[in-house]
């Protein structure tokens, strides 16, 4: 009898390993309603897409983009750095510059032209290392002046963004508006 017990009891604690939980939250301002607009799984990859209220995945003027890589072993600053050579080629006018770098967690940022078909922007990007792989928070504005207006709004919305991980999955944010389940 107590072989069983201890059999269910370890079965009990290995599963809840397994199906651990891990979430993005983002605290989007106030008063603006950001909706989901595009989401898609792929092997160990997740992109999610946020939008203002209202626009759509094709057609926004301010997005929030969330990837998560799940088991991703790269050392963060060879992921920014592929990260960061893949959006110069698209669009080369601007380098970016470091906001913030810590071993685990980096922020950059930039303001490009319009080249070719890509229209000017401006953006932040955060990378950082989660429980289960690498997370990165993509905020684009394709208008310089709100921006600029919201600079500091949204760099704090981006840099306070939370990776949460949980072995429950009740236990996680109750206000589903502002989480992003890997």
């Amino acid at each position: 009898m107590k072989k069983v017990l201890l059999l269910t009891i370890s079965l009990l604690f290995t599963t809840l390993c397994v199906f651990a939980y891990q979430t993005v939250i983002i605290k989007f301002p106030d008063k603006q309603l950001w909706v989901k607009a595009y989401y898609k799984k792929v092997g160990n990859e997740a992109i999610l897409q946020y939008v203002p209220n209202g626009q759509s995945s094709q057609n926004w003027t301010r997005t929030v983009i969330i990837h998560s890589y799940k088991d991703s072993a790269l050392p963060m600053n060879v992921f920014v750095a592929n990260n960061t050579a893949r959006m110069i080629r698209i669009n080369p006018t601007s380098p970016y510059r470091t906001l913030r770098y810590r071993a685990n967690d980096v922020i950059i940022g930039r303001c490009t032209d319009a080249y070719g078909k890509v229209p000017a922007q401006c953006e932040f990007l955060r990378a950082g290392q989660a429980q289960e792989g690498i997370i990165s928070i993509h905020y684009i504005n394709k208008n310089k002046d709100d921006f600029m207006a919201n600079y500091q709004q949204w760099y704090d919305i981006i840099r306070k963004a939370r990776f949460y991980y949980s072995y429950y999955r009740d236990e996680r944010m109750m206000d589903k508006a502002e989480y992003f389940e890997l």
